[in-house]
């Protein structure tokens, strides 16, 4: 039976400065990041195959999870949510020149999406064909995906079929993570949140 991690990356310099960013920069781990991601790839144990999206705070992250020879695939759609004009921006920055908008997509992220930002179910289509191809691929044993918190939070909310808005109560510290197996037919939720010792 085939089981899918998704663990949110480690601390990285942007979650330091309280700035959310996807295309506009690619920020590292810090000493912290890198310490979460080794701890909580000694909790959950190895894996067949470590995925990562394209930035580099994941693919640090991923790179814990390596056992010897082991290499970490790169997949586009692991990629962080598309902020559009707020890439880049700290909180504090956008709730002084947005802060109407900001406060909508954090209650409604399908509703509050900022000029050339991605709906959260764009999110969630991504992920899904990302599982699929991975269920191919993998049909049995456990894979590991290091991503972002908005898309677990997408994924989560897709596989419990709840309404975009209840991501507004969802919040996953970096490392946390959740686990989904395929049984039955469908991508069923084993474990939410998912947090290293």
């Amino acid at each position: 039976m085939l089981e899918v991690i998704f663990v949110r990356h480690g601390e990285s310099e942007a979650n330091r400065q309280n700035m959310i960013i996807s295309y506009q920069g690619d920020p590292a781990l810090t000493p912290e990041g890198l310490e979460q991601a080794r701890r909580a790839a000694a909790a959950w144990g190895p894996a067949a195959a470590i995925y990562a999206s394209p930035l580099k705070r994941t693919q640090q992250t991923a790179q814990a999870f390596c056992q010897p020879g082991q290499a970490v695939r790169v997949d586009p759609r692991l990629h962080e949510i598309a902020l559009g004009r707020w890439d880049g921006l700290t909180i504090e920055d956008i709730e002084a020149d947005d802060y109407d908008r900001y406060h909508q997509w954090k209650v409604n992220p399908e509703l509050g999406a900022p000029d050339g930002g991605e709906p959260l179910s764009h999110v969630a289509e991504r992920i899904h064909a990302f599982l699929d191809d991975v269920r191919k691929e993998h049909p049995d044993g456990r894979v590991v995906a290091t991503t972002h918190s908005d898309c677990l939070k997408a994924l989560l909310l897709s596989v419990l079929h709840a309404p975009w808005e209840s991501a507004q109560w969802f919040h996953l510290t970096n490392t946390a993570g959740l686990a989904v197996q395929w049984k039955n037919g469908a991508w069923q939720l084993m474990a939410y949140p998912l947090m290293p010792v």
